[in-house]
């Protein structure tokens, strides 16, 4: 089966940064149940709605360590706002070829524009 990693809170106390923590959860775990995929600028990917009734793994799933969670997410978001910026802008280019293409054919009052 395949593996996806999750961040939650794994701890209550101390600074608020260090209260969640990333951990590989096997998807056929018993109580993983995946509803839906998300999509993310229409591609469903990696992203889902899920449900953990009564997961359990073991404690050396935990990534990096207890608290390092948001340490793991700032490190991905920077590669990650650059993916979609140029998915973004390619879909921008070719929305800009669509116009451009049909100013060039556009006819109105028996003209082209």
């Amino acid at each position: 089966g395949s593996i996806s990693w999750h961040m939650g809170k794994t701890s209550f106390s101390g600074p608020l940064h260090q209260q969640q923590s990333m951990i590989l959860v096997p998807r056929d775990a018993p109580g993983v149940k995946i509803l839906r995929a998300l999509t993310v600028f229409g591609e469903a990917e990696d992203h889902a709605d899920i449900i953990f009734d009564n997961v359990r793994v073991p404690a050396t799933n935990i990534l990096l360590g207890e608290g390092k969670g948001f340490e793991i997410a700032q490190g991905r978001l920077g590669p990650g706002r650059i993916h979609h910026c140029m998915r973004s802008l390619g879909q921008a280019e070719l929305a800009l070829a669509a116009l451009v293409d049909r100013a060039h054919r556009r006819k109105a009052f028996g003209k082209i524009l």
